[in-house]
C-alpha cells in the first residue's frame, strides 16, 4: 500500500468513525430482539433510546500524589502580625511549588503562648509550618524543601494558596514532635 493511500485510509477512517463515537442507538425489532448500532434505527423499530456520548475528559488540577499529601498532611504556615523577609521567604517557597496552606497569624499573648506549646519552646518564632504532625519552626528553604517532601508534596504542585483565615490559637497534636535543630537562620519573634 503505497504512503498516500494509507493516509486517504486513515483519514477516511477518522472521519466515518467520529459520528461512531457521537451517537449510540437501542431498539427493538419486530421480533422483541434488542439492537444497538451507531446508525439510526429502521422505521419499524420499537422502545428506540438514543444515547449521545460524551468525549471523556481528562482531569486537571492537583495529581493524585499532591492530593493525597493534603489529606494526609494539610500544611499550616504561621506568619507574625507584620510578615518581614523571612515570613515573605517562606510564603515565596510554598507558592513557587503550588502548595495549598492556611495561614495562621500570630497576634495575641494566647496565640503565642499556644504556639510556644505546640512547638515546645519557650518563645513563639515565626515563620513555622507543620505538614501532619511534621513541623518546623524558622524558614530554611532546604529544611522546609525537606519537610514538604517527607509529606508526599510533588516538587511543582498545582494548588493555589487557600485565602488567610482568622487568626486562631494552635491545637498542639499529640506526639508532634519540634523540628528545628539549629538547621534554621534564628528567626524573629512575631510582633
Amino acid at each position: 500500500m503505497t504512503l498516500r493511500r494509507l493516509i486517504c485510509v486513515t483519514i477516511a477512517g477518522a472521519v466515518c468513525a467520529a459520528p461512531a463515537l457521537a451517537q449510540t442507538y437501542k431498539w427493538k425489532d419486530a421480533q422483541g430482539r434488542t439492537h444497538y448500532s451507531d446508525t439510526p434505527p429502521p422505521a419499524d423499530a420499537r422502545a428506540v433510546t438514543e444515547k449521545k456520548l460524551q468525549p471523556s475528559v481528562v482531569e486537571q488540577g492537583a495529581s493524585y500524589a499532591e492530593r493525597e499529601a493534603m489529606k494526609n498532611a494539610p500544611v499550616t504556615v504561621w506568619l507574625g502580625n507584620e510578615c518581614d523577609k523571612l515570613c515573605e521567604s517562606a510564603q515565596a517557597l510554598l507558592k513557587s511549588r503550588g502548595i495549598a496552606y492556611s495561614e495562621q497569624r500570630i497576634t495575641t499573648e494566647e496565640q503565642k503562648q499556644a504556639f510556644a506549646a505546640r512547638f515546645k519552646v519557650k518563645e513563639a518564632r515565626v515563620p513555622a509550618i507543620a505538614a501532619g504532625a511534621d513541623q518546623l519552626m524558622g524558614f530554611s528553604a532546604d529544611a522546609w524543601t525537606r519537610l514538604l517532601d517527607r509529606a508526599g508534596y510533588p516538587a511543582k504542585g498545582s494548588a493555589k494558596p487557600q485565602a488567610p483565615k482568622p487568626a486562631a490559637a494552635p491545637e498542639a497534636p499529640e506526639g508532634a514532635a519540634a523540628e528545628g535543630n539549629g538547621q534554621t537562620a534564628e528567626p524573629p519573634a512575631p510582633r
